[in-house]
């Protein structure tokens, strides 16, 4: 497996936790594609970078999302979740590289965040269309 293999695993991993707290490691290692004995290491790997990934009742992160309930899940979101990922960016890959994976991923977010706001709102319209008929 390449480091950028290992990397999108990570992130995999994050988001899902992000995502979906209170996991329980099948739950979870099936979520990600991965055997739960691959999530655990993974899990370590995280813990080893910094990551407060914690479990209560199922997998959560705590600090850095501060999910013990004092936030809610609104508030998290975006920019909280898009500095982890550039944490784990920064200790996965050289900073030259880390540098041009971060330029090309900021100048492609805003036409992709577009394309998400415009297909969320297509679905629930929809949506919203086939609950009145």
């Amino acid at each position: 497996m390449n480091r950028s293999q290992r990397f999108t695993r990570l992130l995999s991993i994050l988001s899902e936790v992000v995502r979906h707290p209170g996991q329980h490691p099948s739950e979870l290692a099936s979520a990600c594609g991965v055997s739960e004995r691959t999530l655990r290491r993974d899990l370590h790997e995280l813990r080893r970078l910094g990551f407060e990934l914690g479990y209560l009742d199922g997998y959560q992160l705590q600090g850095w999302l501060n999910l013990d309930g004092t936030i809610t899940p609104r508030t998290y979101a975006l920019p909280v979740v898009y500095e982890q990922q550039l944490r784990l960016l920064r200790s996965s890959f050289p900073e030259a590289f880390a540098d041009a994976v971060q330029a090309r991923v900021e100048s492609a977010a805003p036409a992709a965040l577009a394309q998400l706001f415009s297909s969320a709102i297509e679905h629930l319209q929809s949506a919203r269309h086939e609950v009145r008929m």
